[in-house]
């Protein structure tokens, strides 16, 4: 299986899930929009998807995750990643409305999540939230915004599940 992972970050790499995939990496800059794959993942960084006309790649990687999820190509978007998946979907994305999350964090977990028990605590790091693209189901939330969706073969998670100490610092 060919798994295509996007950085849109040089620090933002796949952490700790490196060890569980064998696929490419490439920078979200580098881009051309015909890459093939079998599954994708896209990883977080500090644009907004709300400034893609500052970041052209970022309408480009919405492209891969919609042909993606017409196909029914697993996609999973972390952070930044997320949001992009949700746009792409759909959803919509904007500054968060009651400020950033940064650091451990509490997050509460429904549905297909729920097996991690009612709550789990999770790094975050981010400014911006999405809403929930039509037709997806909400798997997490944390007391200001969605964390985490599902839609058909896509999975969107706000928060960092592939942090190390080397990325955190």
């Amino acid at each position: 299986m060919k798994v295509l992972s996007i950085y849109n970050h040089p620090v933002e790499t796949l952490g700790t899930i490196s060890e569980y995939i064998d696929g490419i990496s490439i920078q979200g800059q580098d881009i051309k929009g015909n890459e093939e794959f079998d599954s994708l993942i896209i990883m977080g960084g500090p644009q907004s998807v709300y400034e893609s006309e500052n970041y052209p790649y970022i309408r480009k990687e919405m492209d891969l995750v919609r042909k993606a999820y017409t196909k029914g190509k697993r996609v999973l978007g972390i952070c930044l990643g997320s949001q992009i998946a949700s746009e792409a979907l759909g959803g919509k994305v904007i500054r968060g409305p009651y400020g950033s999350e940064i650091g451990v964090q509490k997050v509460r977990t429904i549905g297909k999540f729920s097996f991690l028990g009612d709550e789990i605590k999770v790094f975050q790091m981010h400014s911006d939230t999405f809403s929930l693209p039509p037709g997806s189901e909400l798997l997490a939330y944390s007391e200001k915004y969605f964390q985490a969706f599902k839609k058909g073969s896509v999975l969107g998670i706000q928060f960092h599940v592939e942090v190390t100490p080397e990325i955190v610092d």
